[in-house]
């Protein structure tokens, strides 16, 4: 359901000045910078192997089928990832170009500003990366600059129900490609809530915020049944697959800080295996990724083979009666992935083309690491170890924007907070889920917090929130 909404009472926007001007060239140099650091495409193995779906048209791996698909339908119309690299930094920079008309004015602080975000590795190197972690974070911001046009329902905008679908779908797009990426649409469609809420009375805004909910998870539920047969999976162990190697890896954490920690029912259902794991865990455990688990031979193979439910009944008693054991694992992996400790260790930039080599050859794409991708390579490494390449600096900047943004109160500030709320919700939601420290995984805060640092120089909120202080 979408409510009505009246035009906001400000002045017409004002882009058609000289700071007008300076964003619109720096966004096209940007783009052009971007798109040149980026085609034909940064790949790892994820990558590769997603890419070998889409054009077989079945899993073979754990990740989402969306991204595989889509990748699948770019390549058979231009072989390769140009296509897709293409509409993902389209994705973003439609949404940067959208956004002076949500300000209504360009300040001249938006050009440089938009440059140096530009310039970040974020921008100029992660947007050439075939990830799902960048296409999901790109997919999310532009869903939600979306709806903030449809609660502003500007007269210049796109009208608010289209802009509310689009943004509806890209938003549902975004989770289907990162499992908990479901909680940018949760706290886009609370934020569209109380945009409206607070313009035409809290009852309208919850019936606005769950009908955006409710709509979303049945587009969710539609789309995800229709690739499951469009991209059906090769392994019989893919469904829950992903629950079940975190539940692999925090057994094996709580094992490795205690040896004589409980392991029921698995020590009486399958006492080898619990056996196996208490003597393992110790070699087979690092808090920086989970694949350390391959390095004790025998350790994966045993908990793989467990009876069925075995496992996932363990984990929830070792969760509950081992909790400071499991807490103190599950913390120590966050701060990995978080913090980055070792920056080295967390693969804090790809360039070029690597992954297996049988599937290269499959798609007769061979590695890449030419001097473009060892110069972007070189030019990342200036900012490891710098607050640029830190998840923590762009924590504290998306909760100034959020609180910027609700201060001054308009209701696109509502809707744009909502996405700093999502992105801080999506880090947080790695203290239960993470599997490894690789600084990509966290990518959506960062990204965020950049993308509303551009808002807000197109429009410093200074004034307005001194104005609102003042009466």
């Amino acid at each position: 359901m979408l409510d009505k909404v009246d035009p906001i009472p400000r002045a017409a926007p004002r882009l058609g000045t000289l700071s007008g001007s300076l964003y619109a060239w720096a966004l096209a140099a940007g783009l052009l910078f971007v798109l040149a650091a980026g085609l034909p495409g940064h790949m790892t193995t994820d990558s590769v192997i997603q890419l070998a779906e889409g054009r077989t048209g079945a899993q073979r791996s754990f990740n989402p089928a969306f991204m595989s698909w889509l990748l699948g339908r770019l390549d058979s119309l231009l072989s390769g990832t140009s296509l897709f690299v293409a509409f993902n930094v389209a994705l973003l920079f439609g949404a940067l170009a959208a956004l002076p008309r949500l300000a209504g004015r360009v300040h001249w602080l938006a050009a440089p500003v938009l440059l140096a975000v530009v310039l970040s590795p974020q921008v100029l190197i992660y947007q050439g990366a075939v990830w799902k972690d960048v296409f999901f974070a790109n997919a999310a911001i532009a869903g939600t600059v979306l709806l903030a046009f449809a609660a502003e329902r500007r007269g210049g905008a796109l009208p608010g129900r289209a802009a509310w679908a689009a943004g509806l779908a890209l938003l549902v797009v975004a989770a289907l490609v990162r499992q908990n990426g479901i909680l940018a649409l949760g706290a886009g469609a609370l934020a569209y809530g109380v945009a409206t809420g607070s313009r035409q009375g809290w009852r309208r805004g919850v019936t606005a915020a769950g009908a955006l909910v409710a709509a979303g998870l049945v587009l969710f539920l539609v789309v995800g049944l229709a690739m499951s047969r469009v991209m059906p999976s090769s392994s019989p162990q893919a469904a829950g697959a992903g629950l079940r190697v975190i539940q692999h890896f925090d057994l094996v954490g709580v094992a490795a800080r205690d040896p004589k920690a409980s392991l029921e029912p698995l020590e009486t259902e399958d006492p080898e295996a619990a056996a196996t794991l208490r003597s393992l865990a110790p070699q087979g455990y690092n808090p920086e990724r989970v694949d350390n688990i391959s390095d004790a031979p025998g350790l994966g193979e045993a908990l793989w083979k467990t009876p069925k439910g075995a496992v996932a009944r363990t984990w929830a008693h070792v969760a509950t009666t081992e909790f400071p054991d499991y807490a103190a694992h599950r913390l120590e992996v966050f701060r990995q992935a978080f913090l980055t400790p070792d920056i080295l260790a967390c693969l804090p930039v790809t360039t070029g083309v690597q992954g297996p080599e049988a599937v290269l050859q499959e798609l007769d794409m061979p590695a890449r690491q030419d001097r473009r991708d060892r110069e972007l390579y070189n030019y990342a490494t200036w900012f490891f170890g710098t607050p640029v390449l830190s998840h923590l600096s762009f924590a504290l900047v998306s909760l100034g924007v959020m609180t910027a943004l609700i201060l001054r109160g308009r209701p696109s500030d509502w809707v744009l907070a909502g996405l700093q709320a999502g992105a801080l919700a999506f880090a947080g939601s790695f203290l239960a889920i993470a599997l490894a420290c690789d600084y990509r995984y966290l990518y959506f805060l960062d990204l965020a917090a950049l993308f509303g640092l551009v808002h807000l120089a197109l429009d410093p909120p200074w004034t307005a929130i001194l104005r609102r202080f003042r009466k």
